[in-house]
């Protein structure tokens, strides 16, 4: 198959939904996917008020998140806790602890690039 095969439109709306274990309140879909682009995978999240990402880590993946809107606690590596707004970005390497949680009054609406891929190595 050539790379030009996997050229593609989609409407976020029409991608499979799924929460990640440990998540509260989470829609998340796969924007780009493992197999598309090999060496990453981006993924558009969505957490309702109140709603959380458990504290827990990726042994394989470095992970990077843009808010696109509303308004989170974010607790890195045990400790070192922020408050992050629309255009902040939170870089995540592995095995870094992390722990995210909507606190505005509408949701968490993030765009998140994993690399590797977390869909490959499972963590």
């Amino acid at each position: 198959m050539r790379n030009s095969d996997l050229a593609t439109f989609h409407s976020l709306f029409d991608l499979p939904t799924y929460t990640p274990p440990g998540h509260s309140g989470t829609t998340n879909r796969r924007l780009v996917l493992a197999n598309e682009a090999q060496h990453f995978e981006m993924v558009h999240g969505s957490i309702e008020p109140g709603g959380v990402a458990e504290e827990h880590y990726h042994s394989n993946s470095y992970q990077s998140i843009y808010i696109l809107s509303g308004e989170a606690e974010v607790i890195l590596n045990k400790g070192d806790k922020k408050t992050c707004m629309k255009g902040e970005i939170i870089n995540i390497p592995p095995n870094a602890y992390h722990y995210v949680k909507s606190i505005g009054e509408s949701a968490l609406e993030m765009i998140i690039v994993y690399s590797p891929p977390i869909s490959n190595n499972k963590g």
